[in-house]
């Protein structure tokens, strides 16, 4: 097998439900479990299920640790040689195994290289599939539209129906606040769990129970999988504001901003009424921006935001880029700003 150096050279090249013609064949569905080492308990109880649309459920259970489980989602992807196998879902790095055969998964380190260990490192393929129901946060786009309820959950892709039941209402009521129009999707955040539940045709099907509502955010999107945004030259249109969502007033322009490198680099864009441009110095992942200056329109609507907005960056210290979002911190590590990526046509 060949040794991989990094985790983005691991991703690179790599793809969703890989082909048996790649590599070892892998039956899909499959349901791979074992006990792997565990530096402070007697083991960790891996289960994993892969399914053929190229989405995962995995979970983690420390042994003798009270609230050791841990769920996680997402979607495996598979290296274009078709020998390793990458869970990207929730967690920070990949979660990465070797494919032994069609039975057996050995468990790579954080850099996808083999475990020199003579500690069992393997997941074996059971004889059947019984899914798990996972209870994590979660993120997606939620729509509701004639009396029918929908979340496309942002890491799989799964489009699911929501139950309408636990702290469904608290969803749906603010859903129906922030919606411009009906049906519209809207991204939500919640702390749920994926159920098996039985429709109208009685097929048991994959349904989401709201636990607890956390926030809906007007004008966000899950933003493309698997891929990174650029900090300069990327449109960034403002989403969240010291944990309040961004609106946009009637007839104005939406708060964005684009950075540009160069001598002195600079920064330009949109309170949501006013336009401004400035400056910044960024070494690693320390921001701080200097020279703001802007038009000075009068927009009633957006007047109290805009003031929120120059206070934020004033604060900004830091930044960093999730897959299709910028976030801006102070210096006590507090967000206090996310942006989306926009790609313009």
């Amino acid at each position: 097998m060949r040794t991989l150096l990094g985790t983005v050279m691991i991703l690179v090249g790599m793809q969703a439900a890989a082909g048996p013609e790649q590599g070892r064949e892998m039956p899909l569905p499959a349901t791979f479990v074992g006990v792997l080492p565990c530096a402070d308990c007697p083991g960790i109880e891996y289960r994993l299920e892969l399914f053929a649309d190229g989405a995962y459920y995995l979970r983690t259970t420390y042994q003798e640790r009270e609230d050791g489980q841990l769920d996680d989602i997402g979607t495996w992807l598979r290296s274009s040689d078709g020998e390793i196998l990458a869970l990207h879902g929730g967690r920070e790095a990949p979660v990465m195994f070797a494919i032994a055969g069609p039975d057996r998964l050995d468990k790579l380190d954080f850099e996808g290289r083999p475990i020199v260990s003579d500690l069992n490192h393997a997941l074996s393929r059971t004889s059947g599939l019984d899914p798990l129901e996972p209870s994590l946060y979660m993120r997606g786009m939620f729509s509701y539209f004639a009396d029918g309820a929908l979340f496309e959950e942002c890491l799989t892709g799964h489009k699911m129906p929501v139950a309408m039941e636990a702290d469904y209402l608290r969803l749906e009521q603010a859903y129906l606040q922030a919606r411009r129009e009906p049906g519209e999707a809207l991204l939500a955040n919640l702390r749920g769990r994926i159920v098996a539940r039985v429709n109208m045709e009685g097929l048991a099907r994959p349904s989401v129970i709201v636990e607890e509502f956390l926030g809906i955010w007007p004008r966000e999107s899950c933003g493309a999988r698997f891929s990174s945004a650029e900090f300069n030259e990327t449109y960034w249109k403002l989403t969240q504001l010291d944990g309040e969502p961004v609106f946009v007033g009637e007839r104005q322009r939406e708060a964005h901003m684009i950075f540009r490198a160069g001598e002195p680099p600079s920064v330009s864009g949109s309170t949501g009424c006013n336009r401004f441009t400035g400056g910044f110095e960024r070494d690693g992942a320390a921001l701080r921006f200097s020279r703001f200056a802007g038009t000075m329109m009068a927009c009633p609507d957006t007047m109290e935001q805009e003031s929120a907005f120059h206070r934020a960056m004033d604060a900004v210290r830091s930044w960093r880029i999730i897959g299709q979002h910028l976030e801006l911190s102070d210096a006590e590590g507090r967000l206090r700003a996310r942006l989306e990526a926009v790609y313009l046509r």
